[in-house]
């Protein structure tokens, strides 16, 4: 397949895109699919809503990571949810380098110690101008 890269206004470059993570089952640091950036990105926010409510503690802790190309997996982001039916937009910590994925780079989430809760999680991202895509 060839690769091409388009004006920097191109439309793709300025629309917010979506990738699913999926759903993290039931079980103790349960992890969600991993999403594998098809080409260079920057992380906008991860969303994350619940399925089905936890029976744990008040809180349970939620992990961001990404699996960069030839280095060791790095941790982007940490929040906590609560015990009842929650959604948040986490945006906090994806800032600077730590938004940035290049090609090839894997994304997932993993949840703390409830052992019942169920959680469903996506990331926004843009494309980084002058990323070069499939043609």
């Amino acid at each position: 397949m060839a690769t091409k890269q388009m004006r920097y206004d191109h439309p793709a470059y300025l629309a917010v895109h979506a990738a699913s993570l999926g759903t993290m089952g039931a079980g103790a640091a349960a992890a969600s699919q991993r999403w594998t950036a098809p080409f260079p990105v920057q992380l906008k926010s991860l969303q994350f809503s619940t399925v089905t409510v936890g029976t744990g503690a008040a809180t349970d802790a939620k992990t961001l990571f990404v699996i960069r190309r030839g280095t060791a997996t790095t941790t982007i982001a940490l929040f906590t949810t609560t015990a009842a039916i929650y959604s948040t937009n986490f945006v906090a910590l994806l800032t600077g380098t730590n938004a940035l994925m290049a090609q090839g780079d894997a994304a997932y989430v993993t949840k703390g110690t409830d052992a019942t809760e169920i959680g469903a999680a996506s990331l926004e991202y843009v494309i980084q101008p002058n990323a070069d895509v499939t043609a």
